[in-house]
This record gives structure tokens, C-alpha cells and sequence, in this order.
């Protein structure tokens, strides 16, 4: 079902078009756990997990994933997703949210669409087998998988009735979550500050990034920083700028055919012994073993 691919890493990627807002990826893993980093996108993003187990974590905060599961992200919510097992397979729905509202002003806009649309509601961030109106939602997410990949006529307006169905679903059962202004405020505000930092990381980490430069992308001096940004991810700073830039060299290793020197220069690293025994502590194996493992798996 739906299309394989590797998720987005950084805001501004874009799932599907202005005329189609909507994509549909299934992704396998059986050789590698999947990993993806934090990241967050516009979108909504509804996954359902059929095989393995699985690590979330949403605005930094840890979660666990069984067989099984739906999860729900949240527009602009900052979130993470590693695979714990193999093999594991799971499917993700991302859609802009303007794709539910209606040109009239209704009862649901009103009600609940609105309010979705603001952040003065919000989704759950899960269900499972045992919660109320769990096989009702997952009727209707294969129905969106299956409708995506056969493409009928009529294919697009049955997902816009599935996703509202699943919304409709959702508040009967009480899994909506519906806040005030103020306490919209006080979530969003430490979560501003972390996205600040690691997106200046994401647009960066090719050249030298000091831990200075970070605090003052957050207003804070270095100590304070440090803390705050261990509370928020449970790295340091350089440690976390690492494993991001060690993800773009594992990718680098097997799509091209550069030089293991090359490649560390290029992702930030400015010394190839320190390069490379920062990809062994995160992969388990260097640089070379890896690459030779990936091209022939």
C-alpha cells in the first residue's frame, strides 16, 4: 500500500501539491530499524504501525509504540520516530488541514474544524486496540490507503469523507482535546525556542556551528542553554549537531561514490578521526563498514 519513500527532515518539504495537498507513504524496514530525526511540517500526519514496535517522540517528550497503534501528529508539532524491532512496517497519512474546511461557515467549522485549525483543540496523540472507536479509525485509514493506491474515479473525495469521517470519530469518542488561548501559549512557548535551534542546526551543520552560535539563536547564555536544551531532547547540543550530521553522511555513503574524507568534510566534521569515531558509537560500525554493508544489502 501507498508509495515508498523517506520521510521529510526539516520543515518546508512539502507532502503532495497545492491541487493534491495529500501523501500517502508505506515504509518496510528489514535490514535497517527506521530512524527518522526531529522534524516538523504544516501538515497533519495520522500513521498506523502494523508490524514492530516503535519510539515517538512528540515536543520531546518519549512514548513508546506497540503492533498496532494510530498515531496522531499534529501541525507544526516536533516530533522523532525510531524503529525497535525487525522487520517493521507502517503507513503515514500527511495532508494539509485546509483540505477538511468548508467554503460555508457550519456547525463543524465552527465547532470543531475551526478550533482544530487554531490549535485551540487538538488531536490525541494516540489509540489503540483497546480505545473506543480504535476500529472505526482503522476502517477508515485502510480505505484511505486503498482508495491512494488504486486511484478510481472519485478516489480524492472519498479520502476528504474518510479524514472527516475519522475527525467525526474522534470527537464522539472523546479524543478530542479541547484547550484555552492561554494554556495554547504556555505549550507552544518552549517549543519555539527548541525549533529556533534546530532548524539554524538544519540549515548549518555543513559548516562550523559553535556552541555559542546556539545559545544566542535561543537568547541564552551557554549554561542555561545547555540545560535547557538537555531537558528538551535529552542530548547536548554538539552531541545532538553530531548524530544530525552523521545521519546526512550515512546517506551520503551509500547514494554517492565519494571518499570517506570527502564526506566528512562536507557534512561539518572538521577531523576525520573524531568523524569517524563519532559514526561508529552511533552506527555501531565506521564509516567503510557501513557503506559496504548498505550496498550489499
Amino acid at each position: 500500500m501507498g508509495e515508498q519513500g523517506n520521510a521529510a527532515y526539516r520543515e518546508g518539504i512539502g507532502h503532495g501539491t497545492e491541487f493534491l495537498p495529500l501523501k500517502v507513504y508505506s515504509f518496510r524496514e528489514e535490514y535497517d530499524q527506521f530512524f527518522v530525526s526531529h522534524h516538523w511540517h504544516e501538515e497533519i500526519e495520522i500513521l498506523f504501525f502494523e508490524k514492530g514496535d516503535f519510539l515517538l517522540e512528540r515536543d520531546m517528550v518519549p512514548e513508546e509504540i506497540s503492533c498496532g497503534d494510530i498515531v496522531f501528529i499534529g501541525s507544526s508539532v516536533l516530533h522523532q520516530l525510531s524503529g525497535r524491532v525487525l522487520p517493521s512496517l507502517h503507513y503515514a497519512v500527511i495532508f494539509n488541514f485546509d483540505m477538511l474546511k468548508f467554503d460555508r461557515y457550519d456547525m463543524a467549522q465552527a465547532s470543531m474544524l475551526a478550533p482544530l485549525c487554531n490549535g485551540e483543540c487538538s488531536l490525541p496523540g494516540r489509540i489503540g486496540k483497546n480505545d473506543a472507536g480504535y476500529k472505526e479509525v482503522l476502517a477508515a485509514l485502510k480505505e484511505i490507503f486503498t482508495a491512494w493506491e488504486g486511484k478510481k474515479p472519485g478516489w480524492y473525495l472519498r479520502v476528504k469523507a474518510l479524514l472527516l469521517l475519522i475527525l467525526s470519530v474522534l470527537e464522539e469518542h472523546g479524543h478530542l482535546r479541547h484547550m484555552g488561548r492561554a494554556e495554547k501559549a504556555e505549550d507552544s512557548y518552549q517549543m519555539k525556542e527548541i525549533k529556533q535551534v534546530l532548524k539554524y542546526m538544519e540549515e548549518h551543520y555543513k559548516e562550523k556551528v559553535t556552541l555559542s552560535m546556539l545559545a544566542g539563536r535561543a537568547g541564552m547564555n551557554e549554561q542555561y542553554f545547555c540545560r535547557f536544551f538537555r531537558r528538551m531532547t535529552g542530548k547536548t547540543p554538539i552531541t545532538y549537531l553530531n548524530d544530525y550530521r552523521i545521519g546526512h553522511a550515512a546517506e551520503a555513503l551509500i547514494k554517492s561514490d565519494a571518499r570517506i574524507v570527502e564526506i566528512c568534510y562536507e557534512n561539518g566534521f572538521e577531523n576525520v578521526s573524531y568523524f569517524i569515531r563519532k559514526f561508529k558509537e552511533a552506527k555501531g560500525m565506521t564509516p567503510k563498514e557501513y557503506r559496504k554493508r548498505e550496498t550489499f544489502v
